[in-house]
């Protein structure tokens, strides 16, 4: 059985097994072992799971690799379908921001998703692009001083 798709069973167990059993940690060596080669076949299935699939991905995704993490954050980006994952998965990102066609798509992402998604999102939104180094950089674009000034 492939990486992927033992993770993809794994990420698929019923609630009570995945919980009882702990395969949240099975699932975080799993996740670590993930190579950018297996990228392209695990933006292929996100979309088809439920945001369950996902949120269980990016919770146990603390031993990603940074080089498939910035190719699945680069990939989910491009997916209009993806409910779950990319503010997730930016605080797994270094704590400082570079200059990359990434940083500036995240930075594109949070902004739109900023005025999208409303009030109620706003802390997740600053949270995750403060984790990663972005949260000046956002706030700039949003064109606050302070993120106090922005309600939070």
């Amino acid at each position: 059985m492939s990486l992927l798709n033992e993770l993809d069973e794994l990420l698929c167990s019923d609630d009570d097994e995945y919980d009882r059993l702990d395969l949240f940690l099975e699932a975080a060596e799993l996740i670590g072992q993930l190579q950018p080669t297996d990228v392209p076949a695990l933006l292929a299935l996100w979309p088809q799971r439920k945001p369950c699939w996902q949120q269980r991905f990016t919770q146990a995704s603390s031993k990603i690799d940074g080089a498939v993490l910035r190719a699945l954050l680069a990939g989910l980006l491009q997916i209009k379908e993806a409910t779950h994952g990319v503010s997730e998965l930016m605080t797994r990102l270094p704590p400082v921001a570079d200059y990359s066609a990434l940083s500036d798509a995240l930075l594109d992402y949070a902004e739109q998703a900023w005025h999208a998604q409303g009030p109620a999102s706003h802390r997740q939104i600053q949270i995750s692009c403060w984790s990663c180094g972005l949260s000046g950089r956002l706030l700039k674009r949003l064109g606050f001083s302070a993120w106090k000034e922005a309600g939070l």
